[in-house]
């Protein structure tokens, strides 16, 4: 139960976010990102084998809801490249809006 406390933080910060209404050319929320780029990174699709990465990661700041976004995109662009996904460059990557994982396009992990 613990382990689930960073996703719920994750989640409370990612809707106050949104609450705000940034302009940012990333959609989706920061819990959301998140999740996906901690899940890519320990190849799962398993948010509670992905939890300790989800506490290191509660503990980055950023200046917005919109550069976290992009930090989380940008990493998974590079992930996506080193394991040869289909992805030919970052810059690409970062452009393609269809490019997102399973937890942003579908606006939550378990569904």
């Amino acid at each position: 139960m613990l382990r689930l406390v960073p996703a719920l933080v994750m989640l409370l910060v990612a809707a106050d976010a949104r609450a705000a209404g940034d302009n940012c050319p990333i959609e989706g929320d920061v819990a959301h990102w998140a999740a996906d780029y901690c899940m890519a990174s320990i190849g799962t699709d398993d948010e509670i084998a992905a939890s300790d990465c989800l506490w290191r990661e509660r503990e980055r700041t950023f200046e917005s809801a919109c550069s976290a976004r992009l930090y989380y995109k940008r990493a998974m662009c590079e992930l996506a490249m080193r394991y040869h996904a289909g992805v030919s460059s970052v810059a690409t990557c970062l452009a393609d809006r269809d490019f997102v994982g399973r937890t942003v396009r579908e606006r939550g992990v378990g569904k």
